[in-house]
Parts: C-alpha cells; structure tokens; sequence
C-alpha cells in the first residue's frame, strides 16, 4: 500500500479546480498548487489563488520541483504538450495529455466523432459575428459556442435573435476586429431529449466497473446516481465504447464525460465531449468518492483503480453571484459543512475566504455537493446545507433539482433504465 504522506504532488490548476487539491492534500504529505499567471502585465488577482489556503502551498514556479514531484495532477484542459513531456521523462501524469483537443477543436471533434460512429446533431461552422448575426436572423432554437478560448464567452442559447441581440453586440465590442475572422459553432437544438452523461475517468481507453451517471440542470445543478458501469444505458456504453482506441492513443488518463442528448426513438447525440475535471460534477466527485489518491497514483500509470463511494445518490447545487464574476466575493459558512463547500479561485486572506475575480467573469463561483442512500435523501441534504452559505447576492436554486428527477422519470418514459 503506496504511503501518500511520503510523497509530494503538484497540482496546476487554472484556479477552477483548486478543491481538487485541497481534498488531495488529506493524504499527501505535500501538495504544491500551481496556477500559470505568466503575462507581459501579470494581474495580481491570478497570483492570489490559494494563498493562505490550508495544508497546500501555493509555487510560481513548477519547474525548480522537478525532482521533488511525486505525481503531478491536470484537472484541466490547455497543458497537453506539458503532460506528454513530463510523462516522457518517466513521471507519473494524471491529465488528458492530447486528448483535450476533442474538446477544445470543436469542429475538428465533430467530424472526428462522426467519422469513428457517434451520433452528433446538425451543426455549422460560422466565421465571422456578422455571418453569426445572419444565421441567428434566420435560425430559431440554436445553439452557439466558441472553440478553445473559452474566456471570449461561453455557450448559450438562442431561442431567437431578437432575444439575443444585446448579446452579440456585445461580442461584437468586446472581440473588436478579430470578431471579423472568429470561428463560432451553432449547433440545432435536440428538442424532447434528456441531457445525461457518464462522469468518471477514462485510463487509456479503460473504464472502472462502477461508475456514476448524471442529469445536469444547465446553470444550475446536479443529481448523480452511483451505479455498476454495465448498468449504464447502452447509449452512453456505446460512446465510450467507440472513443476506447482514442484515449489508448492519445495515454489519455483523466476524468472524462460526454454530454449527450437522448431522444425519444434512443439516439444518443453527443453535444460536447468534457476532457477534464466538469463543472459540475467535479465539486461532487470529490465527496462521492473517498479514495482519489490510489486512482489518480495508479492511473497516472495506467492501472484502473475501481472508486470507493461514499453514497448511492449524490446532488449538487452550484453557487451562483452576479456580484462576484467582477468583483471579490466574501462567503461565510459554518466550519462543520466546509467539504460540503467547493469554491472556484479560492483564497483566504484574515481568515476569511473569497472568491477572487478574473479576467473571465463567470456568475458560477462554486457549489455546495451532499450525497445520500437515496435520491429524495442528497437532494434534501444539498438543499440543507446550501441555507447555511451566506454571501452577498450569493443564490442557489433547490427547486431546479427538481427538474433532474423529472428528467430521470423521462428517461424512464423512453424505455431507458437507470
């Protein structure tokens, strides 16, 4: 049995993911938290990420650690190269090394998942905001997203264009001339289907024999049931089936999950691979299962570890401030529900955590996760629990769980059991 309190782990993050290090750091004896801050005029908000966070120590640097670094730890998208080069020099690397680009290269993953057999829904490829204003014009119900930048904006929805025209005017000031050659993906929206997804971790193609499938509601929240992996619906097992010879390719060890659409007739139509820690389920995952150290240490190496649950149910309910996607944003909770609380770019500075601003301004600043034997039991636990986070215009929203449970009464509808 690996003892981890010997061993030193090196964590670069974004800032999105950093509970994943702070639930690390209970079993390693060193966990050293890197964010890349590196710019001709570095902002200092980056910088703060994780000071004076508990049991993890912040590095500007990772490289002077080279030999120090036991297992170094990706939850995200954006350092491929870097991981095939450390994992090159015989270290142990849990991250998604070059199969981040089928999320990152949208439209080169739909081509390269229609051609290997996965189902995706009618989509363009759209250069330029004044060609996406037309489309927008003349398309009703569509979906609009950008490739790689995620901070240039993320995914939404048009119902119509009259109703999303502030919102393109405002890409239009803020892209200013490269708004002339940006690529966008608009996609159809899958009407009368239910948005599922297998989350776990993928080792070289290689799933654990058990597993969790989630019901996401947009923006919103979670419910994730614990299951064996064969227990999934063949839809997801048929998508992950077809991408195993990718991810043996690409040495790809790390969380995974590929949203997709189930419709009536039983067609699963993949709307976006997630090649890295999600949000949700991660803050979830993080609770749900209890023995990350021996997957991420033995996956890093290639051996599938089977996760150790510490509930049938989990529920998750994110975090939601307008206030705090521009400016620092104070929480307050009780010291006993603080592993019930995940924060996006923590810091702590007199004793207080916050929330700190970025560049990319997202209302979603965390989440507050449960879990339970039964469904209606982490829903009431999650929902319990957030009452007790306290900040300013800081909303969750209880009510839209219930939505996730109609959407598993659906599925049953489609003749899919879960």
């Amino acid at each position: 049995m690996t003892d981890y309190k010997s061993k030193t782990l090196l964590y670069w993050d974004n800032g999105l993911f950093i509970e994943g290090a702070i639930t690390l750091a209970r079993d390693f004896g060193k966990v050293l938290y890197y964010v890349p801050w590196q710019s001709g005029y570095p902002n200092s908000n980056i910088k703060v990420i994780g000071e004076c966070v508990p049991n993890i120590k912040r590095v500007d640097n990772p490289w002077p650690y080279i030999d120090e670094v036991d297992l170094w730890v990706f939850p995200d998208v954006y350092e491929g190269p870097t991981q095939e080069y450390l994992a090159s020099l015989g270290k142990r690397v849990w991250g998604s090394r070059r199969g981040e680009d089928l999320e990152l290269d949208r439209a080169g993953s739909k081509e390269y998942l229609k051609k290997i057999g996965i189902d995706i829904g009618p989509w363009k490829s759209i250069n330029g905001i004044k060609a996406l204003r037309k489309h927008l014009e003349r398309h009703d119900d569509q979906w609009v997203k950008i490739s790689t930048t995620r901070g240039d904006g993320e995914t939404f929805h048009s119902e119509n264009y009259d109703l999303v025209k502030p919102r393109i005017d405002e890409w239009e000031y803020k892209l200013g001339a490269k708004g002339d050659i940006m690529e966008f993906i608009v996609e159809d929206n899958i009407p009368d289907a239910v948005e599922v997804a297998y989350d776990g971790y993928t080792i070289d193609g290689k799933f654990a024999k058990n597993a969790t499938f989630g019901i996401e509601v947009k923006d919103k929240g979670l419910v994730s049931k614990v299951l064996k992996y064969d227990a999934l619906p063949e839809q997801v097992k048929s998508v992950n089936e077809k991408l195993r010879s990718t991810f043996a390719e690409f040495n790809y060890r790390n969380f995974f999950a590929a949203e997709m659409r189930i419709t009536k007739d039983g067609t699963p139509y993949v709307i976006d691979p997630c090649c890295r820690a999600g949000s949700p389920p991660s803050e979830l995952m993080w609770e749900l299962v209890s023995n990350w150290p021996d997957i991420m240490w033995e996956g890093s190496m290639g051996t599938v570890v089977e996760p150790v649950f510490t509930g049938k149910w989990g529920a998750e309910l994110l975090l939601i401030s307008d206030w705090g996607d521009k400016n620092w944003q104070p929480l307050e909770f009780p010291k006993s529900i603080r592993r019930n609380v995940k924060l996006r770019y923590l810091t702590i500075i007199n004793g207080k955590f916050y929330q700190v601003p970025q560049a990319s301004a997202h209302p979603e600043i965390g989440a507050v996760v449960a879990t339970g034997d039964t469904m209606e039991a982490a829903i009431k636990n999650v929902s319990e629990i957030a009452e007790k986070v306290r900040g300013f215009y800081v909303d969750v929203h209880p009510e839209a769980l219930n939505e996730a449970t109609e959407q598993f009464d659906k599925l049953k509808e489609f003749g899919i059991k879960v």
